[in-house]
């Protein structure tokens, strides 16, 4: 929330209007990594041990030496890395991992201790700022360390006063102050979702990078990232155990992927209603739920979605099978015919 600096002024507000507006010139939006990743207040999320500390330090030597992170470059400047969950042996263990030795990684200040949000985290970092005034970048490794904040029943307000303290970094220096955080075991169709904690954090923040494994053990994963300035991006990335980096392999179409998931969903029920039907069949919804389920288990269609699904289905027609439901009727019957040319 932005309050009027003059607290002793009459309670008015600062107003512009839109003439006047659109004839200012302002400094365009500063970039860490070009066109993903802004000058702001963003959060990089997964699960534990998914590979979030990897991808924040190879993130941190890019723009220490200028580099690119896949095919975005790098704004190259001095980055602070606050490995809160590392001693300084992990810490060389693991750029030593990711090849950092071999190039100039002196911007790259690191540091495995820190005071809490409301502790001296805010003085420190513009201490530090005021010593390293070509700051690109600061990494905080992991957001639930600096958290001293008494909380209270309202989580959300918790949220977004911690949010709020760390925006007064970004506020008054031109950088990226990107927050390392947990998500939830609660799977979500909407990846800002799993996001521990209340909805506080994504509203306050400028971005959202959310990194998800389809399984524990394998090395594919998908980065979404949701930025309030930017456009979103959905990359393929693949871990590479040997170098210890996150790969870029492919980006996903969001709308080619629902189609597809929509299209082999709709091929899987007319299989097996292809496989069920003789000549005709007329029932009820709730029994053609049964009797597709007595063939495959797994078929978890419910009764008050089945009718749609099988009108909306291309398929059926396509095979001469048609689908009537007869609307009067009291069972409101359905009826599947297959036709003979």
């Amino acid at each position: 929330m932005n309050e009027p600096t003059n607290q002793t002024a009459p309670k008015v507000f600062d107003i512009i209007d839109g003439n006047t507006l659109m004839a200012q010139e302002y400094e365009p939006l500063g970039f860490a990594v070009d066109k993903i990743l802004p000058h702001g207040l963003f959060i990089l999320a997964g699960s534990g041990k998914i590979g979030k500390s990897w991808l924040s330090l190879d993130l941190c030597v890019n723009v220490a030496t200028g580099g690119s992170l896949w095919e975005f470059s790098s704004a190259q400047g001095d980055v602070l890395y606050l490995a809160l969950e590392d001693n300084r042996p992990r810490l060389q263990d693991r750029l030593n991992k990711i090849k950092a030795a071999e190039v100039d990684i002196s911007r790259l200040k690191l540091t495995t201790a820190s005071f809490g949000i409301n502790s001296g985290l805010i003085e420190q970092a513009h201490n530090h700022l005021a010593e390293y005034p070509d700051t690109k970048l600061i990494i905080i490794d992991t957001l639930e360390r600096i958290r001293d904040t008494e909380f209270d029943k309202n989580i959300y307000a918790c949220d977004y006063r911690d949010m709020t303290a760390l925006r007064g970094i970004t506020d008054k220096h031109k950088l990226t102050l990107l927050l390392v955080h947990h998500t939830r075991k609660m799977s979500d169709p909407d990846p800002l979702n799993t996001l521990s904690g209340s909805m506080g954090l994504v509203g306050s923040v400028d971005g959202v990078f959310v990194l998800e494994k389809d399984t524990r053990t394998g090395l594919d994963a998908k980065l979404t990232i949701a930025n309030r300035d930017t456009e979103g991006f959905c990359f393929k990335l693949r871990f590479d155990p040997d170098d210890c980096k996150w790969l870029f392999t492919g980006s996903f179409d969001a709308l080619a992927e629902k189609k597809a998931e929509q299209a082999e969903k709709d091929e899987w029920l007319f299989l097996l209603v292809d496989k069920f039907l003789k000549d005709e069949w007329s029932g009820t919804a709730t029994e053609l739920c049964a009797a597709l389920k007595a063939l495959d288990p797994n078929a978890g269609i419910a009764p008050n979605t089945i009718t749609k699904k099988l009108e909306d289905n291309g398929l059926f027609k396509e095979n001469n099978i048609v689908v009537a439901r007869d609307r009067d009727s009291k069972n409101r019957a359905i009826t599947i015919t297959r036709m003979t040319a």
